[in-house]
């Protein structure tokens, strides 16, 4: 798949939805910018997000969140479960993970 032609759509989720997903999505929208790749990034409550995650192709949480997930990765949702949600070394690393997996389909 070629990468560089997609525009991803991205769940940021934490369990409020104010703060914290709001930082995350921040911080995914510079890697993704410094990977020279577009994307659009929503931030929600993990409420909201468990019910709509699918129609997204990545979403990032908590490692702790990451269950509330299990229905989104069932029907096609990447789901990038973060220790440190602040980390954006850690949000660049699992991205590229990600990305070279996509790459390989």
């Amino acid at each position: 798949m070629d990468i560089t032609s997609k525009k991803f759509n991205i769940l940021a989720c934490c369990a409020a939805g104010n703060g914290c997903c709001q930082l995350v999505s921040l911080k995914v929208k510079r890697v993704f910018t410094k990977l020279g790749l577009k994307c659009t990034v929503e931030a929600n409550t993990v409420s909201v997000g468990k019910a709509i995650g699918q129609k997204y192709d990545v979403v990032y949480c908590s490692v702790s969140l990451e269950p509330q997930f299990a229905d989104a990765k069932r029907k096609g949702a990447y789901v990038i479960p973060l220790k440190n949600i602040m980390s954006e070394a850690e949000i660049e690393e699992k991205t590229k993970a990600y990305l070279d997996e996509l790459s390989k389909a």
